[in-house]
């Protein structure tokens, strides 16, 4: 049959390569205690503290998926994403006509503090993670493919509303580097 023939393997946050996506970087403070990390500053570069409605954390156990076969999808808000604790697994494609990434796809792992690291005896030196910001029109989803659960903190530019929210099954939408839609089985599992 046809479909999917492409592994993803994903990349590092800096790497993303769509545009109008700037992951900034953070950095993780250890100490006995656990850890202190700058999630969002006013300051951040590109103007993405300048502009707040809300913040939400979640927290995903492993093996499962916000949004698991299909994506998601804004017309006005930007989400911003950090993730505090363990490991996500953040799909983008670039479903906006007009830009010059046009149905690019990224496959991005993003990792907080391990739990490991999260404080006591031991505890590593500072570790870097990333605020990745997720313009509207820029089609998204998320999963957990490691044997924890991952805290993931948003910072989204509007207040929740339901008609700003949009979805797209997977099946739906071909991306041209796959040869066939998104899938989660696609992915490389850490190792």
């Amino acid at each position: 049959m046809g479909g999917p023939k492409h592994r993803i393997s994903p990349i590092a946050p800096p790497e993303i390569g769509i545009h109008g996506i700037h992951p900034v970087a953070r950095t993780f403070h250890h100490d006995p205690r656990g850890f202190l990390v700058e999630t969002m500053r006013a300051d951040d570069p590109d103007g993405l503290g300048s502009r707040f409605r809300m913040s939400y954390s979640s927290l995903t156990q492993p093996g499962r998926y916000r949004d698991e076969n299909r994506w998601h999808l804004h017309r006005v808000q930007t989400d911003r994403f950090v993730v505090v604790l363990g490991e996500m697994i953040l799909a983008l494609c670039d479903h906006r006509p007009e830009s010059p990434t046009h149905d690019r796809l990224a496959v991005v792992r993003m990792s907080g503090a391990a739990y490991s690291g999260a404080g006591g005896p031991g505890a590593p030196s500072p570790t870097t993670s990333y605020l990745v910001p997720i313009p509207p029109g820029v089609l998204h989803c998320i999963g957990n493919l490691s044997d924890r659960p991952f805290l993931l903190t948003n910072f989204p530019t509007e207040l929740y509303d339901a008609r700003d929210e949009g979805r797209v099954p997977f099946g739906e939408r071909t991306i041209p580097s796959l040869d066939g839609p998104f899938s989660w089985d696609l992915v490389d599992r850490p190792g």
